[in-house]
């Protein structure tokens, strides 16, 4: 029998924006469990508010920073490059945060085998998770410690 976690080879993460500090320390603890683990396609979102500047901050390959400015005014994404990502399948979702962000509608068109939010509750999810904490690392561990105590027959 192997685990949810042991089994999801692609991953798509949707983060809120807090500030710089909280958005470095979840990469550094998103980096951290991801190379013990069997992802080999990893997608992040991060939501930011309007009134942040993108360029402002630090970039990196696997992160699509997305505002409500990525939007025209018929509620179509900007983003051709992550509107492509949204296209393909994924094994898993994991949803930190509220839903009520612009990309929750296009993300929910995207394939998934299991969709887990953290923190929230929301019916259109096959698993809600309170880790009990808002700091990116507890988050992380617990999702994670949860995901390896659930087996998978897959």
């Amino acid at each position: 029998m192997k685990n949810i976690w042991s089994s999801i080879k692609s991953l798509l993460v949707v983060f809120p924006y807090e500030d710089d500090e909280q958005l470095k320390l979840f990469r550094k603890s998103l980096d951290k469990m991801l190379n013990s683990s069997n992802v080999d396609r990893l997608i992040v979102v991060v939501n930011i508010p309007k009134d942040v500047d993108k360029n402002s901050l630090p970039p990196h390959f696997l992160i699509y920073y997305n505002s409500p400015n990525d939007f025209n005014f018929w509620g179509k994404l900007k983003d051709v490059q992550l509107e492509a990502e949204l296209t393909r399948a994924y094994d898993v979702l994991l949803w930190f945060g509220d839903t009520d962000k612009k990309i929750y509608s296009q993300i929910q068109e995207t394939s998934f085998q299991r969709k887990i939010i953290i923190n929230q509750d929301n019916p259109s999810f096959d698993l809600s998770l309170n880790a009990g904490s808002d700091a990116p690392d507890m988050m992380l561990n617990f999702v994670i410690e949860t995901l390896k105590k659930i087996t998978t027959d897959e």
